[in-house]
Order: C-alpha cells, then sequence, then structure tokens
C-alpha cells in the first residue's frame, strides 16, 4: 500500500546485551504502533578486544533484514545499520547473528520508520578512523529525509562526553561494566534536499581513540 504522508522517523529504545555470544537475541523489543508502511531501522554495534566478528545476518520481529553500511574498522568498535518492513505487531526480537569470532559485547538502537517513497537507502556513509575523537563523514539528504546514525568508537581513556553534528543524540554512555567503550546514536527527521550533509560525532577523552566507526544511512 502506497504511503499516505510525508516520510518519518521515531526513536523507540536503546538496548545492550554484554554476555559474550555469536547471536544476540533481543526479545520483547517495543516496535511502536503497526503501520502498513512501517520499516524499522536498528542501529547494531558490537566488538571486543581479540575477536574480529563481522555481521552476517539478523532478523526483526521474524524478518530478514537488509544490512546496510556493514562497517568494520576496528575489532574493538564496529556498527552497522539494519532494516526490515514489519508492517504488523507492536513487538517482537530483534537476532543479531555474527561469524568469525565471539564478541564480548552488542547493542541495538531501534528507529520506526513509516511513509517511506523508495524501498533502499537515499544514501550511506561511514568513518572507520578518528582524528582527535573525532569521527566525520557527509551524506547526502533526499527532500522531506530522514538521517540515522551511530557510532561505536574503540577504547576511549577516561571518556566524559561527547557531540553529534548532523544528527541529534538519542542514547549515549560506556557499555555496562566498561570503563573506557562508548557507544551513541542519533536521528534527525523532516529534513529538506540536502548535498554532503555533514555527520560528526566527538568524543571528549583523556586519550580519545583514533579507531572505531561511523555509520550513517539516508532515507525518504
Amino acid at each position: 500500500m502506497a504511503a499516505t504522508g510525508a516520510p518519518a522517523l521515531t526513536f523507540l529504545q536503546h538496548t545492550e546485551n554484554v554476555t559474550p555470544a555469536t547471536t544476540f537475541t533481543f526479545a520483547g523489543q517495543n516496535l511502536g504502533a503497526a503501520d502498513v508502511t512501517r520499516r524499522i531501522v536498528v542501529a547494531v554495534t558490537w566488538g571486543d578486544a581479540a575477536t574480529a566478528a563481522t555481521l552476517s545476518s539478523a532478523t526483526i520481529a521474524g524478518v530478514a533484514a537488509t544490512l546496510h553500511t556493514p562497517v568494520l574498522g576496528s575489532i574493538a568498535g564496529r556498527c552497522s545499520m539494519i532494516s526490515a518492513l514489519v508492517p504488523t505487531g507492536t513487538s517482537g526480537s530483534i537476532v543479531i547473528n555474527l561469524s568469525g569470532g565471539t564478541p564480548d559485547r552488542c547493542s541495538i538502537g531501534v528507529y520506526r520508520a513509516i511513509n517511506e517513497t523508495v524501498a533502499t537507502p537515499h544514501a550511506e556513509a561511514s568513518d572507520t578512523s578518528a582524528s582527535s575523537g573525532v569521527f566525520t563523514t557527509t551524506i547526502n539528504i533526499p527532500a522531506n529525509g530522514w538521517v540515522v546514525a551511530v557510532c561505536a568508537p574503540a577504547a576511549a581513556v577516561t571518556p566524559t562526553a561527547d557531540t553529534w553534528v548532523g544528527v541529534t543524540e538519542q542514547y549515549d554512555g560506556l557499555v555496562s561494566g566498561s570503563t573506557t567503550v562508548f557507544r551513541s546514536g542519533g536521528f534527525t527527521s523532516g529534513l529538506p534536499l540536502e548535498a554532503n550533509r555533514t555527520i560528526s560525532y566527538t568524543i571528549t577523552a583523556g586519550t580519545p581513540p583514533t579507531t572505531g566507526s561511523l555509520a550513517a544511512i539516508s532515507w525518504g
């Protein structure tokens, strides 16, 4: 069924799991109100200090997800965007399958998108290095578009704060049980047509990270 309004995105929740695994199941996730145009978008971060795991597949409420921007970067800070059309139901499990190692952590930021005009992202962008704790990229935005970004900086010594440019932060902070591993995500919706919108993430720390990863997608 065709969309009946402007494309829109809302943030639902952030959840993490710090039990080492190759499959992380986040059960009972809020998917928001059902809609025939609803797409669930998930920002995924994972990693540890020893295993170079990659994202191999994922499901959202039992629907096979499309993997966007499968950013590798440092093994300690990897991220990706995934999404699936999930028109029915208000909750469900999000399952992240990793291969090539057994990460000791994984987190998801979940978003609800409706009224998309195309079935694929308008643009994707990423960065896998940092200068003085800054990850940055640019991305094109469609008319009435939205953009989601996530960052997984590798270990930073005494991180104290972080700042986004180009999106509004929805969650941030240290991974549970860690004093060095941060993760953060944000979005902005209802944007006009724009070329090369700057998306950057800065983490302030005693010793800022030089590696990790940032991923972003735009849609309309």
